[in-house]
């Protein structure tokens, strides 16, 4: 018998809608109605209880769209229970199909729509803890809004613990040096991956803090925290190709959380975003992904200006390893769990849907970020290999762009985010 497992958030849709699938595997719901929607440009999830009873092939629904598929969401093996199938990017309700493999659907669903948020309204600021965070995240969102995005990356993402994890090898002789040069390389991946997607290089603001102390200066946010990599890094070191003046550029920067506050504070004085874009503090698990979203926070309170929303991303989740599931262009599901702490943050869905040529350009832009550039052991990839066979996938589902994982769970048919206003955010964490 397959584990039952329910998949909750606390959704609070604009638009409510029972639905059923016929005989033929054909969608029926009742017509939409109501002002501001417009089916193409809405997020819809189809709220379904499927049932998978193998161990090894993976259950999947493929959804079709007057005779062409257009994506297939994959769920867990041997797993029951509720789940969100993404159906944000399709044009039309009439002549939807669903294809089940190796999974079985009850008759009751209820179709969730939440209307698209006015994203056009002003600058749209993202906000990286690290180099590629944003690529991962939102490559096709802020290609979208290309000439009205800023990427403002927090971290330069130093650390290296040996000289053996070198992205060239035997480059640099001394840990110092091989750090300084790992902060340099992603420092300016940040400051060049969004070009290809049109992003002026004068949006991209480097604030060259170290990597996995962001929380440590939270704790103590006048103290100086020393890089984790090596000593002898400056901040200043990671800033070589910014465009921006930041308010701590004045004065020799630290590493502290009071010269963060300040810059950010004044980014968003200057910058006045109408949409924040970060991290989700309850769902991703990366203590330096969960202090971005506390610092950000932080400035708001202290900003001058007020946006009119945030949309919070997770790149990493608690426990759970390949997700989205599938292979690249799979439709993305929406997070296998439910939020910490029940609230606003995770009651309002928004999906970004991308078409086949900004998948693969989102590819490319992740292969120009270094630490993407992964080599998978022999050991991984004998059990890659195994667990595809096993699958039931065909063979061309295998097939990926890269070696890293990421180039298969974050190269698919929708970003996923949660909507709040700036003063849910504020009150969430503060």
């Amino acid at each position: 018998m397959p584990t039952r497992r329910d998949h909750s958030l606390p959704l609070a849709p604009d638009l409510t809608l029972p639905a059923r699938l016929d005989g033929q595997g054909l969608l029926h719901v009742d017509a939409v109605q109501g002002e501001g929607f417009s089916i193409g440009a809405t997020t819809w999830l189809l709220e379904v209880t499927y049932h998978a009873g193998g161990r090894w092939k993976l259950p999947g629904v493929t959804t079709v769209e007057n005779g062409q598929i257009r994506f297939t969401q994959y769920f867990e093996c041997n797993e029951s229970g509720k789940r969100l199938l993404n159906l944000s990017g399709i044009q039309s309700f009439d002549g939807i199909e669903l294809r089940k493999a190796h999974c079985t659907l009850d008759q009751g669903m209820r179709l969730l729509g939440f209307k698209r948020p006015p994203l056009e309204d002003g600058p749209l600021m993202i906000i990286a803890p690290h180099p590629d965070d944003a690529e991962l995240a939102a490559f096709g969102l802020y290609q979208h809004y290309a000439k009205n995005t800023w990427v403002v990356t927090l971290t330069a993402g130093e650390t290296l613990k040996r000289l053996d994890k070198q992205y060239l090898p035997q480059l640099d002789d001394d840990l110092a040096s091989a750090c300084r040069r790992k902060g340099h390389i992603r420092a300016w991946n940040s400051a060049t991956t969004p070009l290809l997607a049109g992003v002026p290089v004068e949006q991209l603001v480097m604030l060259g803090y170290f990597n996995d102390t962001l929380s440590a200066m939270l704790a103590e946010p006048d103290k100086e925290i020393p890089s984790h990599g090596a000593s002898g890094i400056s901040v200043s070191d990671f800033r070589r190709w910014n465009h921006t003046s930041l308010a701590s550029d004045q004065s020799p920067t630290i590493n502290c959380g009071k010269s963060l506050l300040a810059d950010l504070t004044a980014l968003l004085d200057d910058i006045r975003p109408t949409t924040l874009v970060v991290t989700h503090p309850d769902i991703d698990p990366h203590k330096d992904h969960q202090a971005a979203a506390s610092w950000l926070a932080q400035a708001m309170v202290q900003s001058q200006h007020q946006p009119q929303r945030v949309l919070l991303y997770a790149n990493h989740l608690k426990g759970v390893r390949g997700f989205p599931r599938g292979p690249v262009f799979a439709a993305a599901g929406i997070w296998p769990i439910a939020a910490d702490r029940q609230g606003p943050l995770s009651s309002r869905i928004f999906s970004e849907p991308l078409d086949t040529e900004t998948i693969r350009e989102k590819a490319v832009a992740m292969d120009s970020m270094h630490d993407l550039r992964a080599r998978t052991h022999l050991d991984k990839a004998i059990k890659q290999w195994l667990a595809w066979r096993l699958s039931g996938l065909p063979k061309s589902a295998r097939a990926s762009f890269g070696e890293h994982d990421y180039f298969r769970t974050h190269l698919k048919a929708q970003e996923n985010f949660t909507e709040v206003t700036a003063e849910q955010f504020m009150a969430h964490l503060n």
